[in-house]
C-alpha cells in the first residue's frame, strides 16, 4: 500500500491483510487521523447534546432525535423572550434599611402618563394624591421616593411635596414584545415592572394610603396582595388576582422577571389581566419566589358594593385596629369623594377615611388650601 508522503515517518504498524499481502501505516499518522476524527465526532456529539439538553429531550443521559417532519418548529423559535435591557433613566438600587432586609429602601410612584396638549401644563396633583405620598413619607421613611414621569404635575400640593421626591424623566413604552400598549395605564403597568426589576424597593399606587411600616415585609424578594373578587360566592383562596397597585421587590427578583417575561401573551382588550390575573397565576405555579397576603392587608375594603360609600360616610371600620399595611383609596369609583377632601373637611367630618388620613394633614396645608381657594 502506497501511502502520502504527509503521512510517512515513525515506526510503522503492521497489519496482515492475508498471508502474501501486508499492510503498514506509520504510528504517528495514523493517531493525528483518529484524534482529528475524534475531534469532528466529539463536536458533533456536543452539540447534540447541548440542543437536546436545552430542549428537554435529554432523559437520564439517553438521547432522542428531533423529527425531520416539515411541521416541526424548532426549539429556538420558542424560548422565552430575551429580558428587556435597563432603560438608563432607571436608578441603581439603594441599601435595605436594615441588615437584615433585602428590599431596597425606595419607594415609587409612577404618574402623569397621559398626553398633554402642546402648550399646556400637566394636570393639577389633588390633595388625595399629596396626602398619599405624605403617608408613605411619614410611615416608610423610605431614603429615597422616586417620582417616575412623563409630564409633571402642577398646583400647589405639588409644589409642596415636591422637594421630598427624586424626579425621574420617563421612557413611556410604546409597546412590549410586539404587542402595542395604547393605553397609560397599560404602559403605567410595564413601567413599574421595569423599575422593579432593575431598581427594586416598593412601588404605590398614587391612591395607596400607607398605614403602617412595611419593615416585616422587607425580607423575601417579592411580595404581592391578594384582591377579593366582587363575586361573594368565590372562596378566599380564590381572589380576583393579585393587585399590582403595591409590589414590593428586590431587584432582578425571579418573579418580577417571570411576571415581565409573560407580557409576550399581552392583550391590551383584557383590561386588567395582566396586572391582576396573570400575578396569581404565576404565583400557584412558582409559589417559591413568591410572598402573598390576603386580601384583607392592602386592599381592603373592596371597591364593590356600598363599601366605598361606607369608607366615606360611615364610622364602623377602623384601619388603625384591623392591623392592615394600606388601603387602596379606588380612585376612579371613589372620585367624588376625594376631590371635595381639605384639611378642614378631614378634620371636621368623622368617617372611618377621615379618621384615617388626618395624621397625614401637612402643617402647611390649611394655610395652602386657603390661598388655592383665594379665601385669603
Amino acid at each position: 500500500m502506497v501511502l502520502p508522503v504527509w503521512m510517512k515517518g515513525g515506526k510503522p504498524i503492521s497489519i496482515p491483510i492475508s498471508r502474501s499481502h501486508i499492510v503498514q501505516i506509520p504510528i504517528i499518522p495514523l493517531l493525528l487521523s483518529i484524534l482529528v476524527l475524534g475531534f469532528i465526532y466529539q463536536q458533533i456529539h456536543s452539540k447534540t447534546y447541548m440542543t437536546y439538553q436545552y430542549t428537554g429531550l435529554l432523559n437520564n443521559g439517553k438521547q432522542y432525535e428531533l423529527s425531520k417532519s416539515p411541521f416541526l418548529v424548532q426549539p429556538k423559535d420558542f424560548l422565552p423572550p430575551l429580558p428587556i435591557e435597563k432603560p438608563g433613566y432607571l436608578p441603581n438600587p439603594l441599601n435595605p434599611k436594615l441588615p437584615n432586609q433585602i428590599i431596597p429602601n425606595s419607594v415609587h410612584y409612577v404618574y402623569g402618563l397621559k398626553d398633554v396638549e402642546q402648550g399646556k401644563k400637566g394636570e393639577e396633583l389633588p390633595y388625595y394624591a399629596y396626602l398619599a405620598i405624605r403617608s408613605a413619607l411619614l410611615n416608610l421613611q423610605p431614603e429615597k421616593i422616586y417620582f417616575h414621569y412623563k409630564y409633571l404635575p402642577t398646583g400647589p400640593w405639588w409644589d409642596l411635596i415636591e422637594p421630598h421626591l427624586t424626579l425621574i424623566s420617563t421612557q413611556v413604552p410604546n409597546e412590549i414584545y410586539g404587542k402595542s400598549l395604547n393605553h397609560f395605564a397599560h404602559k403605567a403597568d410595564v413601567l413599574r415592572l421595569l423599575a422593579m426589576k432593575y431598581s427594586g424597593g416598593i412601588y404605590l399606587d398614587i391612591d395607596i394610603f400607607v398605614i403602617k411600616p412595611f419593615d416585616d415585609l422587607l425580607n423575601f424578594p417579592t411580595t404581592l396582595g391578594m384582591e377579593a373578587s366582587p363575586d361573594s360566592r368565590r372562596a378566599a383562596l380564590d381572589p380576583e388576582g393579585l393587585c399590582n397597585a403595591i409590589i414590593i421587590s428586590s431587584p432582578h427578583s425571579p418573579f418580577i422577571e417571570r411576571w415581565l417575561s409573560s407580557y409576550e401573551t399581552f392583550d391590551g382588550g383584557i383590561w386588567a389581566h395582566h396586572s391582576v390575573v396573570k400575578p396569581w397565576q404565576l404565583a400557584r405555579s412558582h409559589s417559591e419566589e413568591i410572598q402573598v397576603l390576603n386580601e384583607r392587608a392592602f386592599f381592603w375594603p373592596m371597591w364593590h358594593g356600598d363599601e366605598i360609600k361606607k369608607v366615606h360616610e360611615e364610622k364602623e371600620f377602623d384601619f388603625e385596629k384591623t392591623g392592615q399595611y394600606a388601603y387602596h383609596a379606588w380612585e376612579s369609583l371613589a372620585m367624588g369623594y376625594l376631590h371635595k377632601l381639605s384639611p378642614h373637611s378631614i378634620r371636621k367630618n368623622d368617617n372611618s377615611f377621615n379618621r384615617m388620613v388626618r395624621k397625614f394633614i401637612g402643617p402647611e396645608d390649611d394655610a395652602v388650601y386657603k390661598r388655592w381657594k383665594g379665601e385669603d
